[in-house]
């Protein structure tokens, strides 16, 4: 009894020591996810107003070539509107539309010149709010870097602690193994019990039939609710962010057809299509592919790629959910329950 006290106590200790540590990784992915939305809010809002500068450059140069023109019909008719319809009317009712009309040139000048003051007013402040958010681009793209950082450092302190903790783990209860098999030996009685390893690559849990059997990634891994978050060009992030380190195994959470995908900003990618219905899941930033091919069906569990940051800064899996087929829905609160 006192072992298997100790083990409880052992037990209980390290799963605490995990949840904390787990708990500070949280705590840093989430400092690098508002890294993330503030870097896109100040991206776009210096794209903005770059664009808004070129709108009104153009309407400024547009406003001035007519200004030229007019300043240069005026020169030549003496600088008087009025004279200028007169002498180039071809009637008494032509020179009397032609003064109407000059009175109304008189008047579009006028305007003009208003409209330059308030156009040339805003290019200014336009120009300020540049300056501002090039700033504030500047000061998002240092703290997405301290944070990448900090995660990166946190990962491997974090995964380094679960590696101690199952070694430790698996002693205290070989120990308690050994001790009850000893107990009961010499009581004359008979069999034993196993216990399950650390990971190490061994298969993860895979449970229900639904779209969701077991956790994406098959290792020690950090995410936080960044779904809908903004992102560089007027985009929001249609999925979870899973930090972990670079090679753990991404798992597909569902049985179904793999399709491939890459681009630019999701890196390297899969699509899996469910099984039985016309969900699908998604999963990108990938070091590797796993063993599948195009268009391979792979059951709940199976490892299709592993962790890497092909398309982006930070080792993780980006996962989305896409329920019938459609836009993708916040996978965050399932998570929770597999991962």
């Amino acid at each position: 009894m006192p072992a298997s006290a100790d083990t409880q106590t052992e037990l209980r200790s390290a799963e605490q020591q995990l949840e904390d540590a787990r708990a500070e990784l949280d705590r840093v992915n989430q400092l690098w996810q508002e890294a993330e939305a503030e870097l896109a809010r100040s991206k776009d809002a210096a794209d903005a107003a770059q664009a808004r500068i070129e709108s009104l450059r153009a309407d400024l140069a547009s406003i001035q070539r007519e200004l030229n023109r007019r300043a240069a019909a005026l020169f030549i008719a003496g600088g008087n509107p009025q004279a200028l319809a007169l002498l180039t009317s071809e009637s008494v009712s032509d020179a009397v539309d032609r003064l109407e009309f000059a009175s109304a040139v008189a008047e579009g000048d006028s305007d003009l010149a208003n409209q330059v003051s308030v156009e040339s007013q805003e290019l200014a402040w336009q120009q300020e709010q540049l300056a501002a958010a090039i700033e504030a681009q500047a000061d998002a793209v240092a703290d997405r870097e301290a944070q990448q950082a900090a995660i990166e450092a946190e990962l491997e302190r974090y995964a380094s602690r679960v590696d101690e903790l199952e070694d430790e783990l698996a002693a205290e209860r070989a120990r308690a193994a050994a001790q009850a098999a000893s107990t009961t030996s010499g009581a004359g009685g008979g069999g034993g019990t196993t216990t399950g390893g650390g990971s190490g690559g061994a298969p993860p849990p895979v449970s229900g039939s639904g779209w969701l059997q077991t956790c994406p990634v098959n290792g020690p891994n950090s995410f936080v609710d960044s779904f809908g978050d903004p992102r560089p060009g007027g985009r929001s992030h249609a999925g979870i962010d899973m930090i972990a380190a670079r090679g753990t195994p991404v798992v597909a959470v569902h049985a179904g057809t793999v399709h491939k995908t890459g681009s630019s900003i999701g890196g390297l990618g899969i699509v899996v299509f469910h099984e039985g219905s016309s969900d699908w899941t998604f999963y990108t930033h990938f070091d590797s592919y796993g063993s599948f091919g195009e268009g391979a069906r792979v059951s709940a569990g199976s490892t299709i790629g592993y962790v890497g940051n092909t398309g982006t800064t930070v080792y993780h899996l980006h996962f989305e959910y896409h329920p019938g087929g459609g836009a993708a829905v916040n996978p965050y609160s399932a998570l929770l329950g597999v991962c």
